[in-house]
This record gives structure tokens, C-alpha cells and sequence, in this order.
């Protein structure tokens, strides 16, 4: 009886106390079961953009798989695809993308996860070299669907044979007739070796410096003189004289600036046997200054007109010296000397004759 009743006892407490677990448990069951079937808040970076977001997937994987994203085994995924997933994690997804790379006249297209152009390119295995450039620039970010080219520069130096052209140097001639030239030297071109700094783009030439030059034959400039002379025909005169403008006188390749010029001189002529003198007479042939008179070179002359010594040009006749003079000479005549009186007499009597007074010394 005892027994029972003592058993009896501890029946009614065991269950009074799983009541009162029950009471405890069922509320904290409900409350875990509950916040398993809530969402979990996680930020996701996708390709560098990160954003919050709500879900019930269990694992990383879980979580790719809900938002219906394929990762492949170029992608990079942090954390694994195995990681359960709390509230507050973080989950990283850089996705490769195929960019296009235009290179060496062809398109390459390269497989990275890299988000500029310089991580693109070597994920790529494309080296650069040192003076090539890209578009984009090397630090520019990329975006899925871009292009990226690459443009090769080259710096050499080449060598190049050059033709130097020659020119044409005219001069000035007082003693050439104005209108008339004369090539005084022919041109010749020249070679040169032009040494040049060569910059290409993609084989293209986009720039030439010229670095230094080297002459191989030296140019020969074309010289033409240039006539100033003005032609002046006196009056009865059978040849010109050509006078510079600048009061200069030429003829016969020679210039000269004359004292004073006569106008209407007549001449006549005269031979060493025409002064009466006995050719074994000491002063046969010779002529008032004491020197021996001479063919094509003596004149007789008034000495106040044109004094002794000095050189003259007669036209048609050429250029004489003053060495003589005669009772006949007065003015303007002029007794020229030549070599026999029969000359003389072929000689005759020219007027109106143009005579050039030059002076002592002969052009």
C-alpha cells in the first residue's frame, strides 16, 4: 500500500514536470522553425556591383543556382560553392568575359577576368612594346561588350639617296647687250645621302625627321649672265658700242667709264713716210712725244683735246693712244697711223665718227 502510493507520487510530479517542458520547448521549436524559413539578407558582387539581397538558399551554391547564374571553372566565386550561408555574408562573383582585341591586322579574342585593359591584355599573353600604344588607354576600365586595339610603333632610322637640285644665279654684265644671256657655267645636281627617323603605326608611316644630311657629289649652280648694256648706234657709224647704264662704255668684252666723248671727228690717216722724213733720218717713224710711232696703236691728236698718253676707242677703228700731233690737228680730227701710204690713201677721209676718251690707262 505503501508502495503505490509513494509510486503514485513521482507519476503525478514526472508528468507535471514534462508538461511544463512541453509548455517551454513547443514555443522555441516553433521559433527556430520559423527563422529557418525566413529569408536571409546577403550582398552580392557581381562582377564589381554589389547589391543586397533576400534568400532561402542554404548554400552559395544554392544561392548561384536561384538566380539562375552558371559558373564555370574560368569564374572566381568566394566563398566556395559549399558554404551555408548566414545573414549578413558576403558573396563574390567575378564572371570571365571574351573581349575582342584587334592586333597585327587581325582580331584576337581573349578570355579575363580582369577589368581594365592592362589585366586584359595579359591575361591575354599580348606583350606590348615599348612605344605601342592601345585604345582604351592601358589604365582604362573595360565594360562587357568592349573592344580594345592595340597599335603597334615602330622607331627606326633609314637611309635615303637624295638628288640636290642645282639652281640658277644670274649676274648682272655691263658688257653684254641688255636682253642677251650668257652661260657663264652649267648646272650640275648633286647626291646626298639623307639620313631620316622613321615612325610607323601598325606598318604605316605617320612621321619623318630628318636627322642629318651627308653629301656624296656637291651641286654645281647654273650661272647666266645677264646683259645691261644698252645698244647706241652713232650717226654714219657701221657697229655698235654698248653703253651701261651706269655711263659705263663695253666693247669687245671690255667695260670702261669714258672721260668725255666726242661726237662728229673725222678722221684721216697718215704713214711714217707722209712727214717727209728720209727713212734713214733719225726721226723717221717718230712721233712729237719721242716714241716710235706703231701700226693699230698710234693716233695723232690735238693734245687739248685729248691729251698725249692717253688711250682712246674710235669707232669702226678700235682702241688707239694719243702719242702724235700735226699742224693739221685741230679739234675734232684725228690722224691715224698705219703702216704705208698706200694704207693711208685706202684710209681716206671718215667723218662724223664717234670717239670714246678714256685716259691713261687702257680697259
Amino acid at each position: 500500500m505503501e508502495l503505490r502510493t509513494i509510486w503514485d507520487r513521482y507519476k503525478n510530479r514526472g508528468l507535471v514536470l514534462f508538461g511544463g517542458l512541453a509548455l517551454v520547448l513547443v514555443p522555441m521549436i516553433g521559433y527556430f522553425s520559423a527563422q529557418a524559413t525566413q529569408p536571409k539578407q546577403v550582398t552580392f558582387s557581381l562582377d564589381g556591383e554589389s547589391r543586397t539581397v533576400a534568400t532561402k538558399a542554404d548554400t552559395v551554391e544554392e544561392f548561384l543556382a536561384e538566380r539562375q547564374i552558371a559558373v564555370t571553372e574560368k569564374d572566381f566565386v568566394q566563398p566556395a560553392p559549399q558554404t551555408k550561408l548566414k545573414s549578413g555574408a558576403l558573396i563574390t562573383l567575378h564572371t570571365v568575359w571574351s573581349i575582342p582585341v584587334r592586333i597585327d591586322g587581325q582580331t584576337k579574342v581573349i578570355q579575363t577576368r580582369s577589368r581594365d585593359v592592362a589585366g586584359a591584355l595579359k591575361d591575354g599573353g599580348i606583350a606590348l612594346g615599348e612605344k605601342d600604344r592601345t585604345e582604351p588607354a592601358l589604365t582604362a576600365a573595360l565594360t562587357k561588350d568592349a573592344t580594345i586595339t592595340v597599335k603597334r610603333i615602330v622607331e627606326k632610322m633609314v637611309d635615303e639617296e637624295e638628288r640636290v637640285t642645282y639652281q640658277e644665279i644670274r649676274k648682272n654684265d655691263p658688257a653684254l647687250e641688255k636682253g642677251k644671256t650668257k652661260v657663264l657655267q652649267e648646272g650640275q645636281e648633286g647626291k646626298a645621302i639623307a639620313h631620316y627617323k622613321l615612325v610607323t603605326e601598325d606598318g604605316k608611316e605617320i612621321s619623318r625627321e630628318l636627322v642629318s644630311r651627308e653629301v656624296l657629289t656637291p651641286k654645281k649652280d647654273r650661272v647666266v649672265a645677264m646683259g645691261t648694256a644698252v645698244a647706241m648706234r652713232s650717226e654714219g657709224a657701221s657697229e655698235r658700242v654698248l653703253v651701261a647704264s651706269a655711263g659705263m662704255v663695253s666693247r669687245g668684252g671690255k667695260v670702261f667709264r669714258p672721260k668725255k666723248v666726242l661726237n662728229g671727228v673725222t678722221l684721216t690717216a697718215y704713214s711714217p713716210a707722209g712727214g717727209g722724213k728720209h727713212p734713214s733720218s733719225p726721226g723717221y717713224g717718230r712721233t712729237a712725244t719721242g716714241v716710235k710711232a706703231q701700226p693699230g696703236h698710234t693716233i695723232a691728236v690735238d693734245p687739248r683735246v685729248i691729251p698725249y698718253g692717253w688711250w682712246v676707242y674710235i669707232e669702226g677703228v678700235g682702241y688707239r693712244r694719243a702719242e702724235d700731233t700735226g699742224g693739221a690737228m685741230r679739234g675734232g680730227k684725228i690722224d691715224v697711223f698705219v703702216s704705208t701710204e698706200s694704207e693711208a690713201v685706202r684710209f681716206g677721209r671718215k667723218r662724223n665718227k664717234t670717239v670714246y676718251v678714256i685716259g691713261p690707262q687702257k680697259p
